[in-house]
């Protein structure tokens, strides 16, 4: 948890001194009306990310009784890398405040025999058991974001807005020639705020960064959410780029709603992406 809120530290800074250096006595033009591409109303982005996977859950008993730590990658052979289909959006109002969305979805199954006595809820799973293990996630989501300056050459701002994860997490096990399970699904609403930048390195070649996070305490979670994204596109048509972007997000939250437990869940790789502006 310490290093997570190090992490979030350091790149703040360097958001920040990325915002502010050198580009403060910049003049910010209120009054522009044309739409040049840095002002383009609508970006869409769309590309393969290639994800490697890390997720942990515990779902506690009803009685109250915790249930076991298990890593699904390792004790259950769930795949720990994943190509997925990612999709991003944003429109603009003006050249100071626009709004982005974001969408992608991910479904792992993997079955192997326990080498432990585990607990998932009410379900008890013996030593040497079979067991058909699940996990889904979808997360989308929606922020607006506010250009503290944008030119043809920078922009850097902050944003605010919610980040959905809906989960499904699930154990199958043969017990007696009888098949016995338990799972837990729910959909996480989870505030993110954040920082972004733009720095056209050239007429074409432009790089963005990006962090969202939170860090909170409400009646149902108690978690972090940390988002990180470099990204390097390089147009070449008038309206369309290509490029490649870094992604890490992390998720650790303790839940009590419907169930008790807790859900650790990273992925970070890289995304090969087009780009329209219209």
């Amino acid at each position: 948890m310490k290093k997570v809120y190090k992490i979030v530290l350091i790149i703040f800074l360097s958001l920040i001194s990325n915002s502010l250096f050198g580009f403060t006595s910049l003049p910010q033009d209120s009054s522009q009306t044309s739409e040049p591409l840095y002002d383009s109303k609508v970006q869409l982005t769309f590309g393969l990310f290639l994800s490697s996977i890390n997720s942990t859950a515990q779902l506690n008993t009803n009685t109250g009784n915790f249930g076991t730590i298990i890593n699904l990658e390792t004790a259950f052979k769930l795949p720990d890398a994943r190509n997925l289909f990612r999709l991003n959006g944003l429109y603009r109002f003006n050249n100071m405040h626009s709004v982005e969305g974001y969408y992608y979805a991910l479904n792992r199954s993997g079955s192997s025999v326990t080498l432990d006595s585990l607990i998932f809820g009410d379900l008890t799973i013996n030593i040497n058991s079979s067991v058909d293990a699940f996990f889904n996630a979808t997360l989308f989501g929606t922020k607006y974001r506010y250009s503290v300056h944008n030119d043809e050459s920078v922009e850097a701002g902050f944003s605010a807005g919610l980040s959905f994860l809906d989960i499904s997490v699930g154990l199958a096990v043969q017990l007696l020639n009888q098949e016995k399970s338990d799972e837990y699904n729910d959909l996480l609403f989870l505030p993110v705020i954040g920082f972004f930048n733009r720095i056209n390195i050239t007429d074409n070649l432009i790089f963005r960064s990006n962090v969202d996070m939170f860090a909170l305490d409400i009646e149902r979670y108690d978690g972090v959410l940390f988002d990180f994204g470099l990204s390097l596109e390089y147009l070449f048509l008038q309206r369309f780029a290509l490029g490649i972007s870094y992604n890490a997000y992390t998720l650790d939250v303790q839940f009590d709603a419907k169930e008790s437990g807790r859900l650790i869940y990273s992925h970070k790789g890289l995304m090969f992406f087009g780009k329209v502006f219209l």
